[in-house]
């Protein structure tokens, strides 16, 4: 059976959260998340910068002073990195529904490995796969992602990269189908080959992976030494690990934000209250699917003026009980709320996670 690796990758993964699930407003937008530049004055660095901002020249490393000078017409938010987290937790889980034996490699917060070996043959051809997978991942985190398919997880990566955003890249399954993909490419195009290595590869006038390809083991090794064989190899596409399952992906909390088109005026009480439960309804269905109980539920409320509160309380037995996780939002927000303010965003958050072995009983506390 031919082997098949997927490689996703989160395009503008920061910037992409902050336009798609914070702040949708800022769709199209160019987005940095980076501390307000103050008109070219301020310090610190781009963190994220989105495909829109990119277009201006605007890269993440680059002082925000810069980027401002760039892009006068830029929005830096300073980003939360628990959203991040969040994104990506949900971002994991979607993953693990697709990776033959629920597997998941990860990468880094935003990229992720699995292997569709098996999976691939209930689908007409890997590229259709990867574009539900693409389906899934937009429709249920509001965010774009791109994928890459080879037959081992080195190409697919490279693959990934070769069309971004929202690409799907599929290399042939031959191994000359790899070599014609790879020979083109800059040698940069392969992770692990960084800019002081490509330097020094350039050096001796070699800059494409197909110059690479044409030489042997024993006239790399002047250049490279020792990494001259897993140069070698992956120039050659030639990776043969296996895909592993990096441990389990322990869940701190689960968490659900809702940002209005329009503020919401402060006496629209019953539509903020239906909100809520909207939200606690999906996080209910959530930790079902996880098997996980909760004990601490945490309520955000964002102003019309950006600014935000977030209050918590706790229970004295973890439970997943819908009910109560309702009737305790509510109370925090009721509780909590500025009812001068019109409200922009609503978030509800349980933490304080446990694997739900049984039904626990739940004392009615309130």
């Amino acid at each position: 059976m031919q082997r098949w690796i997927m490689h996703i990758d989160m395009d503008a993964f920061f910037a992409s959260v902050e336009q798609y699930r914070i702040h949708p407003e800022l769709a199209g937008l160019p987005v940095c998340v980076g501390h307000d530049p103050k008109k070219g004055a301020g310090r610190g660095v781009v963190r994220a910068a989105s495909y829109e901002a990119r277009a201006f020249g605007i890269s993440s490393g680059m002082p925000v002073s810069k980027a401002y000078r760039l892009c006068p017409d830029a929005v830096f938010v300073d980003g939360d990195f628990s959203n991040y987290v969040e994104a990506s937790q949900e971002f994991m889980d979607i993953l693990s529904r697709y990776g033959d034996g629920g597997r998941v490699r990860r990468a880094s917060i935003d990229e992720a490995y699995i292997e569709v070996t098996g999976g691939v043959q209930q689908f007409p051809s890997p590229l259709s796969m990867a574009r539900e997978i693409q389906r899934s991942v937009r429709q249920e985190t509001f965010l774009p992602c791109s994928i890459g398919i080879a037959p081992n997880m080195s190409v697919a990566k490279v693959a990934t990269g070769t069309k971004k955003p929202l690409g799907t890249t599929l290399v042939g399954p031959r191994p000359e189908d790899v070599k014609r993909f790879l020979a083109p490419l800059n040698v940069q195009a392969l992770n692990g080959v960084g800019t002081k290595t490509a330097d020094r590869l350039e050096r001796h006038g070699i800059k494409t992976i197909g110059q690479i390809q044409s030489m042997t083991v024993a006239e790399l090794w002047p250049i490279m030494g020792r990494g001259s064989v897993w140069l070698f190899r992956r120039a050659n596409g030639i990776d043969d690990r296996p895909l592993i399952d990096n441990g389990p992906r322990i869940r701190k909390s689960i968490s659900k934000d809702r940002t209005f088109i329009e503020d919401v005026e402060p006496d629209a009480v019953g539509y903020l209250h239906e909100t809520i439960r909207s939200i606690c309804n999906t996080i209910r269905e959530r930790l079902l699917s996880k098997s996980l109980k909760y004990r601490t539920v945490t309520v955000k409320i964002r102003y019309g003026d950006y600014s935000t509160i977030q209050r918590s309380k706790s229970i004295p037995v973890a439970t997943d009980d819908g009910s109560l996780l309702e009737r305790v939002a509510l109370e925090i927000f009721n509780r909590s709320r500025n009812k001068n303010k019109h409200i922009r965003l609503l978030g509800v958050k349980v933490s304080s996670l446990e694997e739900s072995t049984a039904q626990a009983a739940v004392t009615d506390f309130f």
